[in-house]
């Protein structure tokens, strides 16, 4: 039961941050809001999952966290109805290379600091 409290807290706090991103004046359109939450969210996630103790605190926070800063779904649907053609497929490369790079850069920076 413990558990799933942690998941619906942690949840909730990422979807309530992602809403939050999206909102905010200086990020212009919606859609880098949520391209601005998906880079935070594999930060986040490199980090949390290069610490050298992992338990499940850790891996249930980084998981419900990340996933509810991040929603495959958001990014999708601003991705098809912010632009289309060229413009989309620059917004998904960004968005999924920009990820896998600072997510990597993360990792490895953690993972090298701590250990």
């Amino acid at each position: 039961m413990y558990n799933f409290l942690l998941v619906f807290l942690f949840t909730g706090m990422g979807g309530v941050l992602r809403f939050a991103m999206g909102k905010l004046s200086c990020f212009g359109y919606t859609d880098k809001g949520v391209l601005y939450a998906n880079i935070v969210a594999c930060i986040v996630m490199g980090l949390l999952l290069a610490l050298p103790q992992q338990n499940d605190f850790i891996k249930i926070s980084c998981m419900s966290f990340c996933g509810g800063l991040s929603t495959f779904s958001g990014y999708i649907a601003y991705a098809q109805l912010s632009a289309s053609g060229i413009n989309s497929l620059w917004y998904h490369a960004l968005s999924l290379g920009l990820g896998l790079a600072v997510f990597i850069i993360s990792f490895y920076t953690t993972k090298s600091l701590v250990a």
